[in-house]
């Protein structure tokens, strides 16, 4: 975030960034967005299977491995861009991780559907009305939405390696694990 408006150069921000901790050893992970997929994916992991088994309609809810999960990179931003973007209604850029799940499709004409998720991470231009417009650091987001509700956001704000969205997530499966 703060490099873009000091001026900082891209591979400057970058080396700030891993002397924080904050981005990964192998920096493509972060750059490239295989990070934000993988946690996606993990997330539609937990959700799917816990959505299914409390269904009282069979359904089958297919997952795309993380190499069909399209991502986009940071690498070709260019300060110019985040200038522009800045100066043009303070507008940021994020690199988003987002899924959302097909309509429902008839198998073989029986009584089970399939559901899809549909998942991506996408490089965003972010006004200040949205609620990922306010993260800064290593702080991040995550808003569901459903058929009748939604949307519900939690903010973990600045984690510690301990309780990075991984950390929560081991812990949330755990808990339903535990409660079976």
């Amino acid at each position: 975030d703060q490099g873009a408006y000091t001026g900082e150069s891209f591979d400057d921000a970058l080396s700030a960034a891993k002397k924080m901790g904050i981005v990964e050893e192998n920096e493509s992970l972060d750059v490239d967005g295989y990070d934000a997929a993988i946690k996606l994916r993990s997330i539609l992991v937990f959700v799917s299977s816990h959505s299914s088994s409390s269904s009282s309609q069979s359904c089958k809810i297919t997952i795309p491995p993380i190499d069909e999960i399209p991502r986009d990179s940071i690498r070709n931003v260019t300060h110019e861009d985040i200038h522009r973007a800045y100066s043009d209604g303070r507008k940021k850029f994020r690199l988003v991780a987002s899924a959302s799940i097909s309509e429902l499709e008839p198998l073989n004409n029986e009584e089970h559907a399939s559901k899809t998720w549909n998942a991506r991470v996408k490089l965003e231009m972010l006004t200040p009305d949205d609620p990922l417009y306010i993260l800064s650091g290593t702080s991040s987001l995550v808003e569901f939405s459903t058929d009748v509700l939604g949307p519900i956001s939690i903010v973990s704000k600045d984690p510690t390696l301990v309780d990075t969205s991984y950390g929560l997530f081991s812990d949330i499966i755990r808990i339903a694990s535990e409660s079976r």
